[in-house]
């Protein structure tokens, strides 16, 4: 029995796989620690295998200079497609950590042992929220349709196109910002009139120890309010999940 494959077959699968194993290294949710590294080793080869016949359709004869550029090239352009998703999937955390500098947590961080980090407390609460979101609503799915999109317009055998990831990733950082700005904003701005509030009680009564009396106040401000911030996550994850299917899917290389 001859069970021989084609040389292009095998290299096709794995350049595949080494573009693969980079997007899941960075892109959320599948980049979380809490997933073992055999298991993102599986998601990656599956996603190669079921992506094989895009890859193979206009793939050359593979030569050893071939495969070797092509390696390099295939874990960046992974790497870069993963770290888009995750600058734009920042956004959630980065409003929980707004609160938490307005509020008050920031004094106290704690220890992620997902991330092997010191985080802000609302901050990795809202990740946490938002990974959950991003699993029910069916978002990761859309993610990886966007990835196997991608090489429709980043071909293997390609260039790595750095000027227009360079404008895509200065586009989700912008997005990034104003995300986490528009899930923080209203909790923020009541925490900021609670501070002008308190410097005007402490103008009216200087016998009061502001300072010491200001943070039990912002907190349980915090706490009473978080929950505000909650219905602002699904359709905030939905926009910013369309727009990293969106950027990833509009990358041309040459």
């Amino acid at each position: 029995m001859d069970l021989s494959v084609p040389a292009v077959t095998l290299a096709g699968l794995l350049l595949a796989t080494c573009r693969a194993a980079g997007f899941v290294m960075l892109a959320p949710p599948f980049n979380s620690r809490g997933i073992p590294a055999p298991v993102k080793g599986a998601l990656a080869l599956a996603l190669s295998v079921a992506l094989l016949h895009k890859v193979t359709a206009n793939m050359p004869e593979p030569t050893p200079g071939f495969l070797l550029v092509g390696v390099v090239t295939e874990v960046a352009i992974g790497a870069g497609l993963g770290f888009i998703v995750q600058v734009l999937f920042t956004a959630v955390q980065m409003a929980g950590d707004l609160i938490d500098l307005t509020g008050g947590f920031s004094l106290q961080p704690a220890y992620d042992p997902m991330a092997m980090t010191v985080t802000s407390n609302v901050g990795r609460l809202h990740y946490t929220l938002a990974s959950t979101l991003l699993f029910t609503s069916g978002g990761h799915m859309m993610l990886v349709r966007g990835f196997a999109t991608s090489y429709e317009g980043l071909p293997v055998g390609g260039t790595v196109p750095t000027d227009q990831l360079g404008h895509v990733l200065l586009t989700a950082l912008s997005m990034m910002f104003l995300a986490a700005l528009q899930i923080a904003g209203p909790l923020v701005a009541v925490l900021l009139l609670a501070d002008v509030a308190l410097a005007l009680l402490s103008k009216a009564a200087p016998a009061l120890n502001i300072f010491q009396l200001g943070f039990p106040v912002k907190i349980m401000i915090t706490l009473s309010l978080l929950g505000l911030t909650f219905p602002l996550l699904p359709p905030a994850l939905d926009t910013l999940i369309e727009h990293a299917t969106r950027a990833i899917v509009s990358l041309k290389g040459g």
